[in-house]
């Protein structure tokens, strides 16, 4: 799974081979204004806009 993460100021970031866990951490994170980290990526949630997961086809 892959998320992608649209930022204030036209950002964009992608993290890549991503699971369920780390969604619901992410959620988790967003929703309680914590910083948010994936993989080696780590955002401050008021800087997200917004972010969508989505399955590789190769997965």
């Amino acid at each position: 799974m892959n998320i992608v993460f649209y930022l204030k100021g036209d950002g964009k970031l992608e993290a890549f081979g991503c699971n369920e866990d780390d969604l619901a951490r992410l959620v988790s994170q967003f929703n309680n204004g914590y910083l948010m980290h994936v993989k080696r990526l780590y955002i401050n949630p008021k800087e997200v806009i917004s972010f969508v997961a989505y399955r590789n086809e190769d997965n």
